[in-house]
């Protein structure tokens, strides 16, 4: 009897560690089914996160893209717009010194309509005046007639340089600069001698003349067009230094003179 009674509780127990152990891996199956549902959603959303990000990056991409192609617009109109803008300037300094040698031209031009008109004036003083009285002695029976004046040797000397006759047009203006060296026009008249033995083919001559009006005049308008003129037959020559040197003595002693603007012209690099 007493064996029956410790088999039976023992039996007992060995069942229950055994329904202990099947509820237990009943809770862990339980527990496992859980976690892989919990990882299978967190795979998702994980899925999820990646798929938003990933459009997120294709969308900045996109947006990159778009600005760097604006931007390369903008630098190609950039270069359109300065390269306009030079060529731009380019002719307005280019419209500039035709202005300024225009005005130059203007300048010289209402200097020998003064001459002419001076040179009209004399000519009807000397048409109306009544003809001077015998001298005695020697002189007796002639004449005393007075030479052209200052003007009329200009403004015939002009004429006869514009016609061709370089020879000519030399003397009345070595006429006017030895009987008349006060006046106004005497160094334009040096720089018309200048421009006489150019036109003849005597280049030594005339920049030796050209060169002597801003010495012998450096005051006059008609020095810086010495200076100017001496430099380009340096440049010509293809003595470009000492033609840079010309002009830029050119620019800063004269300025304001049309002859400045010009110089500065030579001396601006050329692409």
């Amino acid at each position: 009897m007493t064996r029956r009674r410790t088999a039976v509780p023992l039996a007992l127990i060995f069942l229950g560690g055994c329904l202990a152990s099947k509820g237990d891996i009943r809770l862990l199956q339980d527990e496992i089914r859980a976690t892989r549902a919990q990882i299978a959603t967190g795979d998702t959303a994980r899925v999820r996160s990646d798929d938003a990000r990933r459009a997120q990056i294709a969308s900045l991409a996109t947006s990159v893209e778009r600005i760097t192609d604006s931007l390369r617009s903008l630098n190609t109109r950039l270069s359109s717009f300065q390269a306009n803008a030079a060529g731009q300037f380019d002719v307005i300094g280019q419209q500039i010194v035709q202005i300024q040698s225009l005005l130059g031209q203007t300048t010289r031009g209402m200097a020998e309509a003064r001459a002419q008109l001076e040179a009209l004036r004399e000519q009807g003083a000397s048409g109306g005046s009544a003809p001077a009285p015998a001298s005695s002695g020697a002189d007796t029976g002639k004449s005393a007639s007075a030479g052209p004046g200052p003007a009329t040797l200009y403004t015939t000397a002009v004429q006869e340089l514009r016609a061709g006759a370089y020879g000519t047009a030399r003397n009345g203006f070595d006429e006017l600069i030895r009987s008349h060296p006060d006046y106004p026009q005497v160094p334009q008249a040096q720089i018309y001698v200048g421009d006489a033995y150019k036109s003849g083919g005597n280049i030594a001559a005339a920049d030796s003349v050209y060169q002597l009006v801003p010495t012998k005049y450096p005051k006059s308008p008609a020095a810086a067009t010495g200076l100017y003129k001496h430099g380009m037959i340096l440049w010509d020559a293809n003595k470009r230094a000492e033609a840079r040197i010309s002009f830029n003595q050119v620019i800063r002693l004269y300025p304001n003179s049309p002859e400045a603007e010009l110089a500065s012209d030579r001396l601006r690099p050329r692409e």
